[in-house]
């Protein structure tokens, strides 16, 4: 495998070592930070900018592609166009990650890092990331692009949507049915209701503090689902 990781900051670092420990042959960086170019992290260089990945793989022979990049959309746009390019997006879970056999985990550009555990019976959809020291109780659904920093908690027979941010540390109480689709969870909060499409929560209980641009408490989503109170 000669692969490229999207994203040259900080969590793209931490993410080549791991990838170094498991001995994947990362040849480069990609990045749009054009004070970036020409430079390189640990030693691998960052190629160019994002766009320029279809040059780049015929000259520098690569294969598969790798994006740890916190911003779900954009980590799901730029995997599923490497792949339409023809490059491996392929999952990364971590040896010391306990993963259950019994869980369902899509093929498709999926980490999971050190110390988490995977319950049996869950489901992880493509793109999902989860960093280090979390935990997926048996039954949830995680879909697709979802992002789980470190440290959370989540309960069992849970469904979060796609795109959905879990914050540090934060816990998803069992007796949760629905996370909404873009939602963010704050740090620490501890949630204990649903939570509505594109809602930004934190706090313990959690409590919605604002909607993301495009979705709020009137659309026909949150008023089906409920939501925060």
């Amino acid at each position: 495998m000669r692969a490229v990781i999207f994203g040259a900051g900080t969590h793209g670092e931490a993410y080549l070592s791991y990838f170094r420990e498991c001995g994947i042959n990362v040849v480069g960086f990609l990045d749009d930070n054009v004070f970036q170019l020409g430079s390189s992290v640990r030693g691998v260089p960052i190629l160019g900018r994002f766009q320029e990945l279809p040059q780049l793989i015929t000259l520098y022979g690569i294969d598969a592609a790798f994006c740890p990049l916190g911003n779900n959309k954009l980590r799901c746009k730029l995997l599923l166009w490497a792949k339409e390019l023809g490059l491996n997006i392929p999952n990364f879970i971590h040896p010391v990650a306990n993963a259950s056999s019994n869980a369902i985990i899509a093929q498709e550009g999926v980490y999971i890092l050190p110390g988490t555990v995977i319950w049996p019976w869950s489901s992880l959809g493509r793109f999902v990331m989860i960093n280090a020291n979390s935990q997926v109780a048996h039954h949830t659904t995680l879909g697709d692009g979802v992002f789980l920093s470190s440290g959370v908690n989540c309960g069992a027979s849970i469904t979060v949507n796609d795109y959905a941010y879990l914050g540090m540390g934060s816990t998803i109480m069992t007796g949760v049915n629905t996370l909404g689709e873009d939602c963010l969870i704050g740090a620490g909060a501890v949630v204990i209701k649903d939570v509505p499409d594109g809602a930004v929560v934190a706090g313990v209980p959690a409590k919605v503090l604002k909607y993301k641009d495009g979705y709020n408490i009137l659309s026909d989503s949150n008023i089906n689902r409920g939501g925060v109170k």
